[in-house]
C-alpha cells in the first residue's frame, strides 16, 4: 500500500501542477482593451502584468502589476489573492481567479461589491 502511493505520488503532484498552471500566458479582455502576461513567480505564487493597452492615454498602465501574491487552490481549481489592483478606480481588492470553457475570469470584491471581467487566451 505504502509502495503504491510512493509509486503514483509523482503523477498526482504533476498533475496538480499541470491545473495550476492553466492561468499561465498571454490573456486578452473581453473588451479587447488589454493584454496581460500571467506568470509564476520563484516562490510559486503567480502574479499579472498589462503588456500593452489599446488607448494611447493609458499607455502608463504597461507593465503595471495589477495582481501579486495569487495562490492556487486545488480544492475548487481557482487562484486567490488579496492584492489585486484596479488602475480604473484606484483601489486594491481581493480577487477570485477560475477558467471556465476556455475563458478566465477575473473577479474583484472590496466593500461588499464585486464585479467579474473575462479574458480570453492569446498565447
Amino acid at each position: 500500500m505504502v509502495l503504491a502511493l510512493v509509486l503514483t505520488l509523482p503523477y498526482i503532484t504533476y498533475g496538480q501542477d499541470l491545473a495550476e498552471n492553466r492561468i499561465l500566458g498571454i490573456w486578452m479582455d473581453e473588451k479587447g482593451e488589454t493584454r496581460s502576461e500571467f506568470y509564476r513567480n520563484d516562490d510559486g505564487t503567480f502574479g499579472a502584468k498589462v503588456l500593452w493597452h489599446v488607448n494611447p492615454k493609458k499607455q502608463d498602465r504597461v507593465n503595471l502589476v495589477f495582481i501579486k501574491d495569487m495562490h492556487y487552490n486545488p480544492s475548487d481549481s481557482t487562484w486567490r489573492t488579496s492584492y489585486m489592483y484596479s488602475p480604473d478606480h484606484r483601489l486594491v481588492a481581493r480577487g477570485t481567479l477560475w477558467i471556465k470553457d476556455g475563458l478566465l475570469y477575473v473577479n474583484g470584491r472590496k466593500f461588499g461589491i464585486s464585479a467579474t471581467r473575462r479574458f480570453f487566451r492569446i498565447e
